[in-house]
């Protein structure tokens, strides 16, 4: 009998996607999973049929916020259209398990469904960042109550994420400058008869190595195969 099956869709700006979607796929065989990894999104959907998990460790959307991404958009800038969104929103809501990881958060821009569907992420007239740095990261009361415990990691902690009142949250970070206050920055949260887990953090390979953040990615792993 084979085991569970997880595809993660990797790639995009400004992130050493191959080396941190190499960790997480390590994590995930080693909680009993069968990974790919593919990093053309139409090829990564069309495997739907035959995972449980789809993960998303990428970063892509339209990049029209900025001037500074003007040189950059031939090669990332990605517009989802709606039947790759509605590919994903049914997997899901017929049972699939979905986690995003650090900068899924904010992929997909031209579709409010993605971020409805994590129940929480970046929307550019609020959320924002700090540099990378270093970011303690507190669990909540349902962290703790998990097993999970206080940790510290370079990182980037989004900022302003605003997860929806159906989402638990675990663990919440604080970078920078004490008034930014504690931010969400890993929930979960049921769509339909499906799963979905956010992993804000990991912004590289050392990030999700180091042993809290680690932790924390495989009780939102455990979380999901439940």
């Amino acid at each position: 009998m084979t085991g569970p099956r997880a595809q993660i869709y990797s790639g995009g700006y400004a992130h050493p996607f191959a080396e941190s979607s190499a960790v997480l796929a390590k994590m995930l065989a080693a909680q009993g999973w069968t990974v790919s990894i593919e990093a053309d999104l139409d090829a990564a959907l069309a495997r739907l049929v035959d995972v449980q998990l789809f993960a998303v460790n990428a970063l892509r959307w339209t990049m029209v916020q900025h001037e500074k991404y003007v040189p950059h958009r031939a090669e990332h800038a990605f517009t989802m259209d709606d039947q790759q969104l509605a590919a994903i929103e049914n997997f899901v809501t017929q049972g699939g398990r979905l986690l995003a990881l650090h900068t899924a958060v904010i992929c997909w821009d031209n579709q409010p469904g993605w971020r409805a569907l994590l129940g929480g992420g970046w929307e550019w007239d609020r959320s924002w960042h700090p540099p990378l740095g270093p970011v303690a990261v507190t669990p909540s009361a349902a962290g703790r109550a998990a097993g999970l415990v206080d940790f510290s990691v370079t990182d980037e902690a989004y900022h302003r994420l605003d997860p929806a009142a159906d989402c638990s949250v675990l663990a919440c970070a604080a970078a920078g400058d004490p008034a930014n206050g504690l931010h969400p920055v890993a929930w979960t949260r049921r769509h339909g008869a499906g799963r979905v887990a956010v992993d804000a953090l990991g912004h590289d390979a050392a990030s999700l190595e180091e042993p809290g953040h680690a932790a924390l990615l495989a009780h939102l792993i455990d979380w999901l195969d439940g």
